[in-house]
């Protein structure tokens, strides 16, 4: 099983709301760059608890990165992106997140700071 699946299967089983993660890998500058997407069951708001499952699913994958993009959809309708910019504010404040346009951007050393 390559990195990739191996990390589709840890982010889908790090909270049942979870589904279809998709990602690719890139450079950008001197960063390699994890771009994650991923669907979210039902109508809910995303919750810090959600949020933190799967970037610390992402952030212990073997996948080597130092920044992780991080954005939803809903799994009724993938043209709506879900704002997880809420669930943020419930993360560690030195986690250093940063919004951008409804999606979570964070460096490895903020993903270090989510517990669990």
């Amino acid at each position: 099983m390559n990195a990739l699946q191996t990390m589709y299967d840890a982010v889908a089983a790090a909270d049942p709301r979870v589904t279809d993660p998709l990602a690719t890998v890139s450079r950008s500058g001197a960063n390699t760059v994890l771009s994650l997407s991923v669907l979210i069951t039902g109508d809910e708001a995303v919750s810090t608890q959600t949020l933190s499952a799967v970037l610390r699913a992402a952030r212990d994958s073997s996948i080597p990165f130092d920044q992780l993009d991080l954005n939803a959809r809903s799994a009724a309708n993938s043209e709506q992106i879900l704002d997880l910019t809420p669930a943020s504010k419930g993360l560690p404040a030195d986690a250093n997140v940063l919004a951008v346009d409804g999606g979570v951007t964070l460096m490895r050393a903020g993903l270090e700071k989510i517990g669990g």
